[in-house]
């Protein structure tokens, strides 16, 4: 796999990773079937010149700039699902990043990976991986997610890594003790900031049995209850060994909901506070439930089969979905966080925070505010980008590629199955604040209606989505329309590229594998920038800002009109892609224009044409 870190400007190939990071909250992406190879890359930029790319006088923007390379042998990582988080870890006032590995002695060679990795900032451009020196290096741990937090309220953020089950041991959680040392290997860790550049893991007395086995796909930190100490919500996923979504039983993980005591201890609240995630909806094309029997046939549960087992005949995951995207936001300004949950094969849910006089609870309103369809949701944005001073969410999906193939003959959790009801969508969801409304017996709900598809979206003229042609669609699916029409995408985020003022939105996303590798153009996809233009209204300029997600790409012609322009030769589009997975952002240089770092689970590529 590979990092890509993008200060503003550049983006040269393989990135890898999973998640997010937006100020509290991480999101993660979804998972590869291929095993990884990640290389660190950065992007950095500069000020927009007379030579930038532009559009009007007011658009003017610089191309991204992949400095990666410049990170030497430290910038290469191996992990399926790696994480990344930009922080100040050391309070020096520029911002470091941390990224993570796979478990160095995993029995599956092809699943092992390394050390963590800091990467400390040094000014200049220049960084110094220091995460052994720093005590988080973890090369024992299957890590995945990670969050920066500052969890006692000393001014220095701590570290909450997440972990996932070991690859190829065909074990679920309820075996992690049945094995010795399992634990180690797939459990959570918490590192302590000592305030000195050193960490302490304090896992053990700060959960003590509570803490989290359960494969962790992201991570959320928020002050739920308004006393002053961040909370933590983890999303989980499935164990990778388990992991489907071609039968009508494609459960995941319970997420878990931790209380802050205050004195460097977590409670787990889940259960009580309501956050105990409910059932998958899977429904035959009838729309009735498809069920399977649990307790001796006494009830009955939709999309979860008790009968699966691990190797050592413990039941796989929960009777519930896999969590790729989780996020704290105030959505409808009652001064309380509120939680979103991205699902993979399900729907998602907003969870309004109910909480009084510090007893945590939260409802669920998803359904109530018509968000609640079922599709392969894996990260989410937020940001104002129709400049009305509310905050807006972008959720990405798997998009148009599943269109322009043929139609599920058998229920599963593929989006493509519940595409075909009003019950699910493969098209990504952007969500307009338009307030809230109140409903009897319910009480004040969001009201976010999804514009995806009256989006208008100015194409890029060198690489236009397929879906543009209605003829690449399937005649039995309705042709989409605005960002609707757009791509594959995992991680995401909107921030202002050319700092003139509104929200632009950037994406990256594939799964199976890279673009030249098996399966990899089942659901391709190269990321794409769009600028906001006003108006509701966004341009396509992925290619102008060089943020192809791909190795090796010729950015010296961009315009198909130009003479010598060659799409193929050049590897620009869906041929090429790497796969795609995570973003972060932050001003990595200190010059006043966000930066990226971008993350791709990598794999095997054909080493022959044909």
């Amino acid at each position: 796999m590979s990092v890509t870190v993008l200060p503003k400007r550049t983006w040269p190939g393989a990135v890898t990773g999973v998640f997010i990071l937006f100020a509290l909250f991480i999101v993660v992406g979804c998972t590869s079937s291929t095993d990884s190879v990640a290389d660190t890359t950065r992007f950095s930029g500069t000020p927009p010149t007379s030579g930038a790319a532009t559009s009007s006088t007011t658009d003017q923007f610089a191309p991204f700039t992949n400095i990666g390379p410049d990170l030497g042998g430290p910038a290469e990582i191996f992990n399926r699902y790696p994480g990344v988080v930009i922080f100040d870890f050391d309070r020096d006032g520029d911002l470091d990043f941390y990224v993570t590995q796979a478990e160095i002695n995993a029995p599956l060679e092809v699943a092992r990976g390394g050390p963590n990795r800091l990467f400390r900032n040094d000014g200049n451009g220049r960084y110094t991986e220091v995460a052994g020196a720093a005590g988080v290096a973890a090369a024992d741990h299957n890590s995945t997610a990670v969050a920066a937090c500052d969890f006692n309220n000393d001014g220095y953020q701590d570290l909450y890594v997440g972990a996932q089950g070991r690859i190829g041991d065909n074990l679920d959680f309820g075996s992690v003790d049945d094995v010795p040392g399992l634990r180690r290997v797939i459990q959570d860790r918490l590192y302590l900031n000592n305030g000195d550049s050193t960490f302490t893991d304090i896992t053990d007395s700060a959960f003590g049995t509570r803490a989290n086995v359960r494969s962790t796909g992201s991570i959320a930190c928020g002050d739920v209850d308004g006393d002053g100490w961040l909370d933590i919500y983890v999303g989980n996923r499935a164990d990778v060994d388990f992991v489907r979504f071609d039968t009508p039983a494609h459960s995941g993980n319970f997420n878990l909901m931790y209380r802050n005591n205050g004195d460097l201890t977590f409670t787990d609240i889940t259960i009580e506070s309501g956050l105990l995630g409910p059932e998958i909806v899977m429904r035959d094309s009838d729309g009735f439930p498809i069920t399977f029997p649990i307790q001796g046939g006494e009830f009955e549960i939709e999309g979860f089969d008790p009968s699966i087992v691990d190797d050592n005949g413990n039941p796989v995951g929960d009777p519930t979905s896999q969590t790729w995207a989780t996020l704290f936001f105030d959505h409808d300004n009652d001064g309380d966080l509120d939680l979103w949950v991205a699902n993979d094969g399900d729907r998602i849910q907003v969870y309004r925070n109910d909480t009084v006089e510090g007893r945590i609870e939260f409802r669920n309103i998803a359904h109530e505010m018509g968000v609640d369809q079922s599709g392969a949701w894996m990260g989410f944005a937020l940001g104002d980008f129709d400049g009305d001073a509310d905050l807006d969410i972008f959720v990405t999906n798997i998009g148009f590629n599943s269109l322009v193939r043929g139609r599920p003959s058998s229920p599963g959790g593929d989006c493509t199955y519940a595409h075909q009801f009003d019950w699910g969508t493969c098209f990504h969801y952007l969500l307009r604040n338009d307030g809230v409304r109140e409903i009897e017996g319910v009480g004040t709900v969001g009201v976010f209606p999804d514009v995806a598809g009256s989006t208008q979206i100015e194409p890029s003229a060198a690489l236009p989505p397929e879906s543009l042609t209605p003829s690449n669609i399937e005649s039995f699916w309705q042709v989409p329309t605005g960002l609707a029409a757009y791509d594959f995408g995992f991680g995401t985020v909107f921030f202002d590229i050319e700092n003139d003022g509104d929200q632009d939105l950037y994406w990256l996303g594939a799964i199976i594998a890279r673009g030249e590798g098996p399966g990899g153009m089942l659901f391709p996809g190269f990321g794409r920038m769009l600028q906001n233009i006003g108006g509701g209204k966004f341009r396509d300029i992925t290619v102008e800002s060089h943020l192809i997600d791909s190795q090796g790409v010729d950015y010296s012609k961009t315009d198909p009109s130009e003479p010598g322009f060659d799409r193929l030769a050049q590897r620009m589009g869906p041929e090429f892609h790497e796969n795609g997975k995570g973003l972060a952002k932050g001003d990595l240089n200190g010059d006043g224009f966000v930066d990226l770092i971008g993350t791709n689970s990598s794999g095997e590529i054909f080493d022959e044409p044909g």
